[in-house]
C-alpha cells in the first residue's frame, strides 16, 4: 500500500516529469538541442521513480533508475519503456547527424515520439497501480 507520503512524492514526480517534458519540446522546436535532451531525462527519470514507487520501490541513483526501466519494460513488453534511456543516450548523435545531413530527421522525430510514449507508459502504469491499491480496479 502507497503510503501518504509516497503519494505526495508520487504527485510531485509527475508534475515535474510533465513540465520537464513540456520544456524538452519547447526547447527543441526553438533549436536548442542539449538542453531538451537534458530536460527529456530528466522528465523519464521521474517517471520511472514514480512507477517504482507505485509499486512500492524506492530507486534513487542513475543505474538503480535505468536497470528498473530496463526491467519494468521487458515485463510489461513494452519496447519504449526497455529502450527508453539507451534512446536517449542516442538522441544527440542523431541530432548531430540530421543537423548535419539535414536529413534523417524523421529518425529523430522517432526517438522522441517513442521517449514520450514510455512517458505516458509508466504514468499510466503509476496510475493502474494506485487505483488497484485503492481497490477501484
Amino acid at each position: 500500500m502507497t503510503s501518504y507520503a509516497d503519494q505526495a512524492r508520487i504527485n510531485r514526480y509527475r508534475s515535474q516529469s510533465i513540465r520537464l517534458l513540456n520544456a524538452a519540446m519547447t526547447e527543441l522546436q526553438g533549436g536548442k538541442w542539449t538542453r531538451s535532451e537534458e530536460l527529456l531525462w530528466g522528465s523519464l527519470t521521474l517517471a520511472v521513480k514514480g512507477a517504482a514507487l507505485s509499486r512500492g520501490v524506492n530507486v534513487e541513483d542513475d543505474p538503480a533508475v535505468k536497470a528498473y526501466a530496463q526491467a519494468l519494460g521487458s515485463e510489461l513488453r513494452d519496447r519504449r519503456v526497455r529502450e527508453a534511456f539507451e534512446q536517449l543516450a542516442s538522441l544527440t548523435d542523431s541530432l548531430e547527424r540530421s543537423r548535419e545531413t539535414r536529413r534523417r530527421v524523421d529518425r529523430v522525430y522517432r526517438v522522441l515520439e517513442d521517449i514520450g510514449g514510455a512517458i505516458e507508459k509508466l504514468w499510466d502504469l503509476v496510475d493502474t497501480n494506485l487505483a488497484s491499491q485503492n481497490g477501484e480496479v
